[in-house]
């Protein structure tokens, strides 16, 4: 069966099927291996796409505009800084103009409530580029990294350690469970996800005769995992007021050596980045002015040993975000 994605949305990994999410993943490799042949590929030359960003980004801006330039796009952003969604005039008067002037609208905020209202403001495609929700677009480029290492995808168990509800394990327990993959979320139950999350999670699995966990025993979560993952515990908003209380509380959650030697001999370690593993980053410094004493640091959600580690994939992650993205937008936009 051809896969035809033309003019659709993508706001988040459950509005598609199995084999949508593995054509692009398979699409993500073909532009991966046009790159490093130096081979042009401006599939969409003569197209516009404009960054909403209302959120802070490093690697999913420059993913997206890196993605686009190499696609023969051209490429507009507007940051909080610049301009406001709904300050100087109607959010509906912004994306009409918008519609006429781009072909795609890329949108990253704390809000999927608006993303969803920018879906039926417009008649191009809307991509999320991440909310407080779901992050659809990293899990493209994670699932690319999962499968160059293991060569399949179905079958393996994925492990998430820290905070099970989060913006992360959220997309990630999606995009396993609707690809066979096992998936574990482990932290303190009070951060758990909504039961209907879990419940929603829990029936793409069975769909896909994989499974869905979530568990506070962090010896029975590890065992036999092929891939941690993991993320800050700390969001930028809340820097200059840093929570004690939940870094606390997840710190027995974190990744260091005694955790991946649990684990299965070829297993790999995995973050999306930014990663809090050592002092060197401003932000570190300012969070650690903030933490007592007697906390012994050495990295938070991840140790600096396992994060430079072979079996680490971080880098690998983010360099396969360009070719995830070019794979989401061609597909999306190509003419036939």
């Amino acid at each position: 069966m051809e896969i035809d994605l033309r003019n659709r949305n993508l706001l988040a990994m459950q509005d598609f099927t199995e084999e949508e999410i593995l054509y692009l993943i398979d699409l993500a490799s073909d532009f991966k291996r046009l790159k490093k042949e130096k081979k042009p590929h401006k599939f969409l030359e003569g197209y516009n796409l404009i960054l909403l960003f209302e959120e802070a980004s490093t690697r999913t801006r420059t993913s997206f505009e890196v993605a686009a330039f190499d696609l023969g796009m051209g490429v507009s952003l507007i940051d909080s800084e610049t301009s406001k969604l709904g300050a100087k005039e109607s959010i509906e008067d912004s994306i009409n103009v918008f519609d006429r002037y781009y072909d795609g609208i890329v949108y990253r905020g704390n809000k999927q409530d608006m993303l969803e209202k920018l879906v039926n403001m417009t008649e191009v495609p809307i991509y999320n580029a991440m909310t407080e929700k779901t992050h659809p677009s990293q899990m493209i480029s994670d699932m690319l990294t999962i499968k160059e290492k293991f060569g399949y995808l179905r079958g393996l168990n994925l492990v998430y350690l820290g905070y099970p509800g989060d913006i992360m394990p959220n997309s990630l327990a999606i995009t396993c469970a609707k690809l066979g993959i096992n998936f574990t979320a482990c932290g303190p139950k009070e951060y758990f996800p909504k039961k209907d999350f879990i419940d929603l999670s829990k029936d793409f699995a069975k769909d896909n005769k994989s499974s869905v966990t979530y568990t506070e025993d962090l010896d029975s979560a590890i065992k036999g995992a092929d891939i941690i993952y993991t993320d800050m515990w700390i969001a930028l908003t809340e820097i200059d007021k840093v929570p004690i209380d939940r870094i606390y509380k997840l710190y027995p959650y974190r990744v260091d050596d005694k955790v991946m030697e649990k684990t299965k001999d070829n297993s790999i370690f995995m973050h999306c980045l930014p990663a809090f593993h050592d002092k060197k980053s401003k932000l570190a410094q300012r969070v650690l002015d903030q933490l007592p004493e007697d906390m012994d640091f050495d990295g938070m959600e991840v140790t600096d040993k396992v994060f430079r580690s072979a079996k680490s994939m971080v880098f690998d992650q983010t360099e396969n975000r360009i070719p995830a993205v070019k794979a989401i937008l061609y597909a999306t936009l190509r003419a036939d």
